[in-house]
C-alpha cells in the first residue's frame, strides 16, 4: 500500500509504501528514510530494507521525503506526516501504536534524528530510532556539511549546530540502535559515538555497534558493489531484530 502524504512542492511528493508481515498483527514497525545527501534518495537503503525488517519478523514502511532544492521544514513535516499517519491509522494496519521505529540510512539518519528530538516533532516522536551510519554532528571533523547544505540551503555554517543530534538528545529522545564502520570516510565514525555518549549520559538505552572494516553506504551489507567483502556487516540486522524485540516490537 502507497499514500501520497501532503502536496507536491518543486514537482515532489512524499510518500509512504507498507510492507505488511503476511501473518499481519498487532506487531510493531519500522518506517525507513533512506540516505542520499538531502539530494536523492538512494535505492538500495529504501525498500530492500524494509523487505529485510519483514522477514525478522516486523512490519515496515519506507517515506520518500522531499530533497533538494525542497529545503527545511519539509523534511520535518514529511517524516512527522509518516510516524503520525502510521500512528493514527495503527488499528487497521495491524501496528502496535507504541511501538513505531524510524530507521534512516547516513542523511535519512539525520531525519531519524531530527524527528527523534526536535521540539516541532512534538506528537510525532518514533518509540526507537535506527541509525545506520547516520550524519548526527555539525561539529567541525564530524559533518557531513552536504547534507547540511542540501537541507538547509542558503545559511550560514552557525545555524548548522541547530541540526547536531548529539547535542540535541534531551530526556524524551527515544531508544536508539546505532551502527556505523570505523574506516567510514564520508561521514566519520564519531557521529555515532558522540550521539551513543549523549544517551549515556541521560541515562537513556543505546546500543552501539562499530565494524572495523567497510566505508560508508554499505545498506544491508551486500550492496552489489561491496558483494562479499564486508559479510560481517549483515550482522547488523539481526543485532537490531533483538535489540526491538526486547522492547516489546
Amino acid at each position: 500500500m502507497k499514500l501520497q502524504l501532503g502536496e507536491v512542492i518543486e514537482n515532489q511528493a512524499c510518500t509512504i509504501e507498507y510492507f505488511l508481515h503476511p501473518e499481519g498483527g498487532p506487531r510493531g514497525i519500522v518506517i525507513v528514510f533512506p540516505g542520499g545527501g538531502y539530494r536523492f534518495l538512494a535505492p538500495d537503503e529504501g525498500i530492500p530494507a524494509a523487505k529485510r525488517f519483514v522477514e525478522l519478523g516486523f512490519h515496515a514502511a519506507v517515506c520518500m521525503y522531499r530533497v533538494a532544492p525542497v529545503h527545511f521544514p519539509i523534511q520535518l513535516e514529511d517524516a512527522c506526516n509518516a510516524v503520525r499517519y502510521t500512528r493514527d491509522h495503527a488499528a487497521e494496519l495491524g501496528v502496535k501504536p507504541d511501538k513505531i521505529a524510524v530507521m534512516g540510512f547516513s542523511a535519512g539518519g539525520h531525519l531519524a534524528g531530527m524527528v527523534s528530538n526536535m521540539p516541532d516533532s512534538s506528537g510525532a516522536r518514533p518509540d526507537a530510532s535506527i541509525f545506520c551510519y547516520s550524519v548526527l554532528s555539525s561539529r567541525p571533523g564530524n559533518i557531513h556539511e552536504g547534507s547540511f547544505k542540501n537541507l538547509l540551503g542558503d545559511c550560514s555554517e552557525d545555524e548548522y549546530i541547530k541540526f547536531s543530534w548529539a547535542d540535541a538528545v534531551h530526556s524524551n529522545t527515544p531508544p536508539a540502535f546505532l551502527w556505523h564502520t570505523m574506516k567510514d570516510t564520508v561521514v566519520p565514525v564519531k557521529n555515532s559515538i558522540d550521539y551513543a555518549l549523549a544517551m549515556k549520559k541521560l541515562n537513556i538505552d543505546a546500543e552501539l555497534h562499530i565494524y572495523p572494516q567497510g566505508g560508508h553506504g554499505l545498506g544491508l551489507g551486500n550492496r552489489p558493489v561491496y558483494e562479499g567483502r564486508f559479510s560481517e556487516v549483515a550482522s547488523w540486522t539481526e543485532l537490531c531484530r533483538r535489540f526491538l524485540k526486547d522492547r516489546g516490537w
